[in-house]
């Protein structure tokens, strides 16, 4: 059967791990200059308690020995590794460096291009399909890659700014005029600015509408995503008339960046 590895910023947490059989590599997480494993030694509600009272972390990627101690323990079985997006991370470079200095040569590193529940669909999809081939599995994920979309608004542009996202003019401007930024996670995997909105009602409109206006395959779960607070998503949720699907508060790494008070979803389109 095929192994699966894939890593913290996937919102699998360690006893969904073990249920589905697959393996969880976290990444880390530096509150002044201490690195936290996410998921084992820092909790979401840890983290974004600290984030609000003004700290601010940094995140890095797992290191290459990380990934070869993951490896091991497959005892030589195929295995496929499906990693947060590189264009957000450098834990492909590290998967993938692993495996080649370790002469692993049954692992196969895919490239999500994704990040938080948009990787999860991937990687529940992997596990529904783990009888296949590694090559099966990866042309599987290939088709249903295109059509996952991940839409988000922010509450403030200053953790953008910090993390070197946005420029420091942006970020000031929109804090006075009260923009509140509407993101997406691009094909090339990347962060992408596709809208703004002055005031929060306005800018989680917004994203309801967005969520109205695609139309999406319901044989996937819709999920949607908070930082610290869950009144903003949930007001989406009402406003689309999904007040039952799942909530998953962003994981630490790209908490990291995006801030309190923000709202996003997660679906698939037809």
């Amino acid at each position: 059967m095929l192994q699966i590895i894939t890593d913290s910023s996937s919102e699998i947490s360690e006893e969904e791990a073990k249920a589905l059989g697959i393996t969880i590599v976290p990444l880390t997480v530096i509150f002044d200059g201490t690195g936290y494993s996410e998921g084992v030694d820092l909790k979401k509600d840890v983290f974004y308690e600290r984030l609000a009272a003004g700290e601010f972390p940094h995140s890095a990627m797992p290191s290459t020995e990380q990934f070869t101690d993951a490896y091991v323990n497959t005892n030589g079985e195929e295995t496929l590794v499906i990693l947060i997006s590189s264009a957000l991370s450098g834990t492909v470079n590290a998967a993938r460096l692993a495996a080649r200095d370790g002469g692993f040569s049954k692992v196969h590193v895919y490239d999500s291009l994704c990040c938080t529940a948009m990787l999860r669909i991937l990687v529940e999809t992997a596990c529904r399909h783990r009888e296949k081939s590694a090559e099966e599995v990866i042309a599987i994920l290939d088709e249903l890659r295109p059509k996952i979309r991940l839409h988000a608004c922010l509450d403030t542009l200053e953790n953008l700014y910090k993390g070197g996202r946005v420029k420091k003019s942006i970020a000031i401007v929109g804090g006075l005029l009260g923009i509140k930024p509407l993101l997406e996670i691009t094909d090339a995997g990347t962060v992408g600015m596709e809208g703004k909105a002055h005031g929060q009602k306005k800018a989680l409109r917004s994203l309801a509408e967005r969520l109205k206006s695609d139309q999406i395959d319901e044989s996937y779960p819709v999920y949607f995503l908070q930082t610290d607070v869950s009144e903003p998503v949930k007001s989406v949720m009402q406003a689309v008339g999904r007040e039952d699907a799942r909530i998953f508060r962003i994981c630490c790494s790209v908490g990291t960046h995006i801030g309190p008070n923000a709202a996003g979803v997660v679906y698939v389109i037809k």
